[in-house]
């Protein structure tokens, strides 16, 4: 089976176009890649950093929560804005267990997908995540190990949407692989978003900084064409919302058994506000 989008890839060393023999992508240059076992496509470029990718407890706790359907709204709503007439794959730099990546391919059945990420555990998740709109994902989505820091193993222009979902961003690289009529999705937390858990857990807060820098990052190369804002409120029990804090960030910050104790302490169920920013950017020219 031929690793999906694989007319998108580029060699991470030298650039060039791969092929793929078998279980083996390679380049007209001679450098050569074996496919996982799990099905990624191992694509870390010289220097990569590999140290920063999520857990093996951090992509399960992701699962299963995203999983649930409390974020569903989040996942339509950055799938709606990604849709363009651009030809191209949808890229994911940073795509954790490939939930939004998939949202987006159910959005528009006709694209393939890539997901980049440093975690061998989240990209285990998303080279079997299964499609609602088909019977799976071979032939649509390939899981890329890549670090989104370095150059991305994406020909140029080669993306008609990118998607940036609660995550750094490269803008440089994101705007080299993206079609010139393509479009950038950035969704990024608001600065109440589960307020109610940050509060009561001590967890990490958003910076109230971050709209401004995000624009800083982006406005260089790109220009925001139409932002939404989602608020909602979601009703957890005790499982559910130890889940949601054990994926994030303050899952490497604080005591895995201090939090998971915290949150029993909660009353349940647990009621947390959702709010984030759904931007969708366009080149400039």
């Amino acid at each position: 089976m031929s690793l999906p989008a694989l007319d998108a890839l580029a060699c991470p060393n030298c650039a060039g176009p791969l092929a793929q023999t078998d279980r083996r992508l390679h380049c007209p240059q001679g450098h050569s890649f074996d496919l996982a076992k799990q099905g990624y496509a191992p694509l870390l470029a010289p220097g990569a950093n590999t140290t920063t990718g999520d857990t093996a407890d951090q992509v399960a706790a992701r699962e299963a929560f995203l999983s649930s359907g409390a974020y569903d709204p989040l996942m339509e709503a950055a799938a709606r804005a990604s849709l363009t007439d651009a030809p191209g794959v949808v890229v994911e730099p940073g795509c954790g267990t490939g939930h939004y990546l998939a949202a987006a391919l159910d959005a528009d059945e006709s694209r393939e997908g890539i997901g980049l990420d440093t975690s061998k555990y989240a990209l285990r998740r998303t080279a079997r995540r299964v499609l609602r709109r088909a019977a799976g994902t071979q032939g649509r989505l390939a899981a890329v190990l890549a670090d989104a820091w370095t150059r991305l193993p994406v020909q140029g222009g080669a993306a008609a949407a990118v998607l940036n979902v609660f995550a750094p961003r490269n803008a440089d690289e994101i705007a080299r692989i993206l079609h010139p009529t393509g479009v950038l999705v950035v969704l990024t937390p608001r600065q109440d978003h589960l307020r109610e858990l940050v509060d009561a857990l001590a967890l990490l807060s958003v910076d109230p900084a971050k709209p401004q820098r995000t624009a800083d990052q982006l406005g260089a190369a790109f220009s925001a064409e139409r932002t939404d804002e989602l608020r909602y409120s979601i009703r957890l029990g005790r499982e559910d919302a130890l889940r949601l804090v054990a994926m994030g960030p303050s899952a490497r910050h604080q005591d895995a058994a201090a939090l998971a104790a915290a949150v029993d302490r909660l009353p349940e169920p647990v009621e947390a506000t959702v709010s984030a920013t759904v931007t969708r950017w366009r080149r400039r020219t």
